[in-house]
């Protein structure tokens, strides 16, 4: 058996070493075994790829429909997710254009029915910009939305409109970038409101009809369910089962959301071809002035601009020479991205499997249309395997080094990532250093946008390491960011178990308890059990007394 295994790890070493000839035998290499490529799933979809506006290359693999064994083609129709959100940007400057609106206008002036006091502080600019202060969709969750529910509900625009309404801002407009798929759902409420047509019927007549594209739109359920591609989820094995299973996990189907919850966030349908077209049509100024097309593509806050981002941090660390305007979009069983790079290349792939890791797919698809080596890389990131080694290669100073220089080539400031941060906390608390782990934690909430999943997940890392004053204090952080989640206070509870101070635990799981009921949540239970197991533990720490 042993024999058997490194006969296998042999092989597959082998298999992900050798580098592709050319894009074919790329996509194929991610078609057969994509999760062992690095990308998190077999590649099943169509990829365009064109140089100063000519294709060069376009394919599809894997199937639109396993069961009856329909394979993709090029015409395949695929969901497209948040790609959506630069046709939506487009209608928006179109609009603009005619003098029918303008980006500074307040989203009140056009929503008689979202919260005035709300829509006058949020500009249309703002929901372009993903600078509104709304959330994006943990807001729902944080009054009540379930994502089970959600994704099956139907809305229209105006009652959609009005749920988002009652979300609370997570800063105030204008001062942070935070990715809203929310304030696109009101872009899309806004022009309606002004054209007096339906989304989908001002997208054909402004964009899908002037540049002849022939599958691209947004339609009903039905028409998704019938002639778009059926989206995958790929989750993948362990262990033996991993190396003894040719694509190293399984396909199941991904479940179906309701086109009306998507709408102008998410809802449109497309092919490689029909987004190349539009790719040129961004490119050429063609459906928009060029003063208008320059500032739809002018980078705001964090390098986002309407609908596109400027300079993907996560490709300029792989390949620091190049330069690129790019958006991706996910949806349960669906990937999607279009990178413009300003060298000509454009890179445009569909996909009907989740996940998948699209900055690598990209990276890889650039290097072999161009031939290069893989060379290009920003060096200088420390290692954080030990703290040895991170202060070995310059620690805090070699990480501040070269994030200041990756801000640089992007054109905004960029910063490591939350895990990374949290990461070295942790190194620094295993090693005695609490005064530098106190620092940085103090940097982490100053500095950083954490999200409330990060927060926790940090939290329980410190506990199993014994830093129980510690973990307290970033579980103390996320109740006060975000005071009406149960899940928080429920943490919370935990931490004070561990510390042994069970009068807390208590006051934290009845608070855990009583805003679950108050939103119907499906983890009511689990958190009365909780509070049950600290009122019991407190009754014996006061019985020993």
């Amino acid at each position: 058996m042993r024999l058997l295994f490194l006969i296998l790890l042999f092989l597959l070493v082998q298999s992900c070493s050798n580098p592709p000839a050319n894009l074919d035998q790329l996509m194929r290499s991610y078609e057969s075994s994509g999760q062992r490529k690095k990308i998190k799933s077999p590649f099943s979809g169509a990829v365009l790829v064109a140089k100063d506006g000519k294709v060069v290359f376009k394919k599809a693999y894997g199937y639109a429909n396993k069961k009856t064994q329909t394979p993709n083609t090029i015409n395949t129709k695929f969901s497209i997710a948040s790609l959506t959100k630069q046709f939506t940007a487009m209608l928006v400057m179109q609009l603009a254009e005619k003098g029918k609106l303008n980006v500074t206008d307040t989203i009140s002036k056009y929503l008689p029915y979202f919260p005035k006091d709300l829509g006058d502080q949020i500009t249309i600019h703002q929901l372009l910009s993903h600078t509104s202060g709304l959330p994006h969709y943990e807001g729902l969750e944080k009054i009540g939305i379930r994502a089970s529910s959600f994704f099956s509900t139907q809305y229209t625009p105006k009652s959609f409109t009005k749920l988002i309404g009652n979300t609370r801002l997570i800063h105030p407009p204008g001062t942070s970038y935070h990715y809203s798929s929310l304030g696109y759902i009101l872009l899309g409420a806004i022009l309606e409101e002004i054209s007096g047509q339906t989304y989908n019927k001002l997208l054909q007549e402004s964009i899908v009809k002037p540049l002849g594209l022939k599958n691209t739109g947004f339609e009903s359920n039905d028409f998704i369910a019938n002639q778009v591609a059926q989206g995958y989820i790929f989750r993948e094995l362990e262990g033996f089962d991993w190396l003894i299973t040719k694509q190293g996990g399984k396909f199941s189907t991904a479940p179906f959301r309701d086109q009306s919850n998507k709408y102008s966030t998410g809802g449109m349908h497309s092919t490689v071809e029909d987004l190349f077209i539009w790719s040129e049509a961004i490119r050429n100024n063609t459906i928009l002035s060029e003063e208008l097309t320059t500032k739809m593509m002018t980078p705001n806050k964090d390098g986002y601009c309407y609908g596109w981002m400027r300079n993907w941090d996560d490709l300029i660390e792989r390949n620091t020479n190049v330069r690129m305007y790019t958006h991706g979009g996910t949806l349960p069983g669906f990937n999607s991205s279009i990178t413009m790079f300003d060298d000509g290349t454009t890179i445009i792939f569909l996909a009907n499997v989740h996940p998948l890791r699209d900055k690598e797919i990209i990276h890889q698809i650039y290097l072999t249309t161009h031939e290069l080596e893989d060379e290009y890389r920003l060096d200088g990131y420390p290692d954080r395997g030990s703290l040895s080694k991170f202060e070995s290669q310059g620690g805090i100073k070699a990480l501040n080094t070269y994030f200041s220089k990756l801000s640089k080539l992007c054109g905004y400031k960029v910063l490591p990532s939350e895990n990374s941060i949290t990461g070295i906390m942790y190194l620094y608390l295993k090693n005695g250093q609490k005064v530098r782990a106190d620092s940085l934690k103090n940097a982490f909430f100053t500095d950083f946008k954490p999200t409330e999943s990060n927060i926790n997940r940090a939290g329980y890392d410190f506990l199993e390491i014994n830093q129980c004053e510690f973990a307290l204090e970033f579980f103390h952080e996320n109740v006060k960011k975000h005071p009406n989640s149960a899940n928080v206070w429920d943490s919370l509870g935990e931490g004070y178990i561990v510390c042994e101070k069970y009068d807390k635990a208590v006051e934290s799981y009845e608070k855990a308890v009583e805003i679950a009921k108050r939103k119907n949540s499906k983890n009511l239970d689990i958190y009365k059990t909780n509070l049950l197991t600290a009122m019991k533990r407190l009754e014996k720490q006061k019985s020993n007394i």
